[in-house]
């Protein structure tokens, strides 16, 4: 039971971590929610403090994940407490208390969490999305091709089904908190029937 309740507040705390505010302060830039899409992560701190800051965001907030589980793999905390972990530090980025109960989308965060837990399928799916985004030059759309196709695989390969359920979730996840922080631009298009901003909206 301490070893579950450990494990649950260390990923949330992991998780809350705000690595892109962190960094760009380190950087000597102004808060990277003033630029650019407004939001705390990877994507917005390559566009707005170059690709070193970027890459090491990325890297930060998928390690995040992966420690996260894999202290709760290591203090032998049941299975449901080793998902829950997972929850709770994607969460933690989405909705850090430090940051106003705001942050990133979580993408990172579950690729790292995903990377420790099925890392060949992870490696598959993580090529995919470079080659997606090589040929369509849009951030979320390779992400989502990412997202679907790791469900596909981990339901293909007959994973365990708290696995299924977990990367299922954790990628609703990413999608709802993407799709929330984004909803004024999705309606304005959508009122407008400008169809062809959306690929615009990242």
């Amino acid at each position: 039971m301490i070893e579950t309740v450990f494990a649950l507040v260390v990923a949330f705390a992991l998780g809350s971590m705000p690595t892109a505010i962190i960094i760009g302060r380190m950087f000597g830039r102004r808060d990277i929610r003033e630029a650019g899409s407004g939001n705390a992560g990877a994507l917005n701190a390559y566009r707005q403090m170059g690709k070193r800051a970027g890459l090491f965001v990325l890297l930060v907030d998928s390690g995040k994940g992966a420690v996260a589980v894999f202290i709760a793999q290591r203090l032998g905390a049941p299975a449901l407490a080793v998902y829950g972990s997972a929850v709770l530090a994607t969460l933690g980025h989405n909705f850090s208390p430090f940051l106003g109960f705001r942050g990133g989308k979580g993408a990172a965060t579950v690729l790292g969490i995903s990377a420790l837990m099925l890392w060949q399928l992870t490696a598959i799916t993580v090529v995919f999305g470079g080659a997606l985004y090589v040929s369509t030059r849009h951030a979320v759309w390779s992400m989502t091709g990412v997202f679907v196709l790791l469900n596909g695989l981990t339901i293909g390969t007959f994973q365990p089904m708290g696995q299924i359920l977990l990367c299922l979730l954790l990628s609703f996840v990413v999608a709802g908190t993407h799709f929330w922080r984004q909803y004024p631009q999705v309606a304005l298009v959508a009122r407008q029937r400008q169809w062809r901003k959306f690929k615009t909206i990242e």
